[in-house]
């Protein structure tokens, strides 16, 4: 029972969907059972922890006092009141310092652009006359985003290539704040993470690669195809940003390479979806990590295990195939690890993922896709 660990080992996870399903794994290989707030019976961590709350966001402070630490898996958060809550006593990891610069990506701007961090030009968006003015001066396409994160799978980046385009997006989230940057021609999107303890001891896992479709993550390769060079500024970018704000436990900083070389995109104060080839490919996942971070453990060892290790997500389709239906056919590919999350199949939801390791990173896109194809009930790739 989880009362009768050390009261240090008390943790609770704000959130129950994927990232916290495999958090909460994590931990229990630890002999750690966290409590999960949760927002339905069916999201994907509580449909495999015993010790769910299911509850209205306003009695996350009767939670709080439930726990010793707190942690969570995404940003839907009023940071207003964890702030009240950490000046009562609550132990937040990470703090309201990184909680604040990550979830709030206007603020989160400023503090990088303060500390003379890569970023993009930006500005807030008020009206449509603060987006006109900033496409005179920049010109189309621009980058129009949600400054806050929404609920998942709802949108919240559009590259809009005239005012038109801008007028739509502005008209259709007229009750969400917005801000505007200025088109980067990207080479590769990359995602350092980095695990840091309260008293600054810190990680790094090798560089990856993600390879987006849609606004989504279709596959993730680590580690990235990039110089050397290259891959040790992103590490030192990502390092720096963590001691700047002090994080405690994974910090994801994604970064895109352009032509001008490293600029910072987002920061994510917890495990990072780019983040599940550590399961297999680290000695340590970023999830058992990020446990061991947040409780002020030793961090484990983050190096890759294997010479390429490639992700490719589970996205449900149009024919509403249930990947559960194929499990079979998807473990008869050798050498590929299958996720699945638990999840209801709908169309461009997530619904798992699968990872395969190789000699070569042709070697394991070509395992993990045959796998992720069988998953869809489709011929290997």
């Amino acid at each position: 029972m989880a009362s009768e660990l050390p009261a240090l080992y008390r943790l609770g996870i704000v959130g129950a969907g994927q990232i916290a399903r495999m958090t909460h794994q994590a931990a229990v290989k630890l002999g750690i059972t966290p409590r999960l707030f949760a927002e339905e019976s069916d999201d994907s961590a509580a449909l495999a922890a015993p010790d769910a709350v299911y509850a209205h966001p306003d009695s996350l402070a009767a939670f709080a006092d439930t726990c010793e630490v707190l942690t969570f898996e995404h940003e839907r958060l009023d940071i207003g009141l964890l702030r009240r809550l950490e000046e009562a006593g609550s132990m937040i990891r990470p703090g309201t310092k990184t909680i604040g610069a990550a979830f709030d990506k206007m603020h989160q701007r400023r503090v990088l652009l303060n500390r003379s961090f890569p970023v993009p030009i930006f500005a807030e968006v008020r009206g449509p006359d603060d987006l006109m003015d900033f496409a005179s001066v920049f010109s189309w396409p621009v980058v129009l985003k949600s400054v806050r994160a929404g609920r998942d799978g709802e949108k919240g980046v559009w590259i809009v290539e005239n005012e038109n385009e801008a007028m739509a997006v502005i008209s259709e989230n007229h009750d969400r704040q917005l801000m505007v940057e200025n088109y980067q021609p990207i080479v590769k999107e990359l995602v350092v993470l980095v695990v840091r303890r309260p008293g600054g001891n810190a990680r790094c896992y090798p560089v990856i690669e993600v390879i987006q479709s849609d606004g989504v993550y279709r596959e993730v390769r680590m580690p990235a195809s990039i110089g050397h060079r290259v891959a040790i500024e992103a590490r030192d970018i990502a390092t720096r940003i963590a001691n700047e704000l002090e994080a405690v436990g994974v910090l994801a900083v994604e970064l895109f390479l352009t032509t001008d070389g490293l600029v910072v995109n987002e920061l994510a104060a917890r495990p990072h979806n780019a983040g599940h080839p550590t399961i297999e490919g680290c000695p340590t996942s970023q999830f058992e990590n990020h446990v061991r971070a947040v409780l002020d453990l030793p961090l484990g060892a983050t190096w890759a295990s294997a010479p390429a290790a490639v992700t490719v997500n589970v996205i449900g389709g149009l024919d509403g195939v249930d990947p559960a239906d194929y499990l079979h056919e998807a473990l008869a590919v050798e050498g590929v690890h299958v996720h699945l999350y638990g999840k209801r199949p709908r169309a461009g939801r997530k619904l798992g993922h699968v990872t395969a390791l190789g000699d070569d990173m042709e070697q394991a896109r070509e395992l993990a896709h045959r796998a992720e194809a069988a998953l869809q009930g489709k011929r290997a790739w």
